[in-house]
């Protein structure tokens, strides 16, 4: 079961040499971005900020995409989750963490979501399930 993760999906299969390394590359930085996310969660001198449990649980969810970005099978499905997470991070960063913060973090949030949204876009056909 844990080797058809890693096999080969029909994206990658039509790729040529230089769009599997490319996108290859373009997924490895959305999952570092991930991991980036993971290392801490919101403001810390905002004045009501959110519960540790959601900080916590948002944390290892941005861990969890990381991960699934990184293995072919689950790669367009975590990049849609990727993506989800990084809208989701900037609304808490504009509501809650304020508008300074928003800004302060805005460039990163936009990178990993962009990086999230290439993802999905290139290897969207392996949606479909076949192989």
């Amino acid at each position: 079961m844990l080797n058809m993760l890693f096999k080969p999906t029909p994206t990658m299969r039509n790729d040529g040499r230089s769009a599997h390394i490319l996108f290859t590359i373009v997924a490895v930085l959305a999952a570092v971005t991930m991991f980036l996310c993971a290392t801490g969660s919101g403001n810390p001198t905002t004045a009501e900020p959110l519960p540790d449990a959601v900080n916590t649980a948002a944390n290892v969810l941005a861990v969890l995409i990381g991960i699934f970005i990184l293995i072919p099978k689950t790669r367009a499905i975590a990049s849609i989750a990727g993506a989800a997470n990084m809208v989701a991070s900037m609304l808490a960063n504009y509501f809650v963490d304020g508008y300074a913060y928003f800004l302060q973090v805005l460039a990163f949030d936009l990178v990993a979501l962009g990086l999230s949204l290439v993802v999905l876009w290139h290897y969207r056909k392996d949606l479909k399930g076949h192989d």
